[in-house]
């Protein structure tokens, strides 16, 4: 159906992607109630889903207060204090699609949303045009690709930005960042009355399929588990000190430090365009920050809004940008 990467916490996407198997017991016995209804009668009655991630049907790991520093499954299996970690900072560009014709069947693009995406095309061409500078360094950025889902507004949208950032190359579209309900929602909002009309096993199917995404497209550059294996399979023996020979005194060991460290090159970046959905940017910033997947629908965001989530190298994620439209004016301003 879709790659998902081996990394810890597959489990449970097998788990939930088997839900006509292990979970089709407590699906069939509910398949005529809404997930909310389903949910109340979970509360009340013993079920298989023992903790609160297995109820509101998550396919993500179990939450935590504490920071998972091997979200990703690529820190170093014995860190050091104080290492430095290799690789390049990537910054994920997350960006809703425009305004669709919500009466048409496949909802492709309005005019309206069409000149949403140049616009948002425009937006993006602009920051490749000069050098962004301040207390960090210089940065010229320029773009690795842009992918979208497969679904016909997202490719839409897509195609438009790509026509005003011409040699940025068009990946595949992509399944996995298709809309979806990536679990059940805490609280529901006026969303209720959608999850009133679907059933649980539409949301363990999506919430599998947007998790699947996010492995997918979120990581750190360098997978330091392999790196650390494939140094110590390559490193050379340590030169022996001649007999006589003196060690490095303090000051040696300083000069000698900040001779690799002026050695060092620059950090790289690394930006993607990703065209997608509200729910699913929603989600991967909950867990791009490790919050409560549950907390999605807490958010908002408009057609066209720019999203920039910065993965760094030692594997800390940071949010730069939500729901950008300050690129559109007032009258472009739309949620639907």
């Amino acid at each position: 159906f879709f790659f998902v990467p081996a990394m810890k916490g597959c489990w449970r996407l097998a788990r939930y992607a088997a839900a006509g198997g292990a979970c089709a017991a407590a699906v069939a016995a509910t398949s005529q109630k809404s997930p909310v209804a389903w949910c109340q009668s979970v509360a009340q009655s013993p079920a298989p889903f023992a903790t609160w991630d297995e109820y509101v049907m998550s396919a993500a790991g179990p939450w935590s207060r504490s920071w998972d520093q091997d979200w990703d499954g690529r820190h170093p299996k014995d860190p050091v204090k104080g290492q430095e970690f290799k690789g390049k900072v990537r910054h994920l560009l997350l960006i809703r699609h425009g305004q669709y014709d919500l009466d048409s069947d496949d909802h492709g693009l309005t005019e309206l949303g069409k000149k949403q995406s140049v616009v948002t095309g425009q937006r993006l061409a602009s920051l490749t045009a000069g050098i962004k500078k301040d207390h960090y360094g210089e940065q010229k950025i320029t773009f690795k690709s842009i992918v979208s889902s497969n679904v016909l507004r997202a490719q839409q949208t897509a195609d438009i930005i790509a026509k005003e950032l011409p040699g940025v190359p068009r990946s595949a579209d992509d399944p996995v960042l298709a809309e979806g309900y990536p679990c059940l929602p805490q609280p529901g909002g006026s969303r209720d009355s959608d999850l009133e009309r679907m059933r649980p096993a539409k949301i363990f199917r999506d919430s599998v399929q947007i998790e699947a995404a996010f492995r997918k497209y979120f990581h750190r550059d360098v997978d330091h588990k392999r790196k650390a294996k494939k140094d110590k399979d390559s490193e050379a023996p340590k030169e022996a000190m001649h007999p006589g020979q003196a060690p490095l005194t303090d000051a040696q060991e300083k000069d000698k430090a900040a001779a690799a460290a002026a050695a060092k090159p620059a950090l790289e970046h690394e930006y993607t365009i990703v065209v997608c959905h509200m729910n699913v940017i929603r989600y991967f910033v909950c867990r791009a920050l490790q919050m409560p997947p549950e907390f999605w629908l807490r958010f908002r965001g408009d057609n066209c809004g720019i999203t920039e989530i910065v993965v760094h190298p030692s594997g800390r994620c940071s949010l730069s940008h939500f729901a950008d439209t300050g690129h559109l004016p007032i009258e472009m301003h739309t949620f639907h």
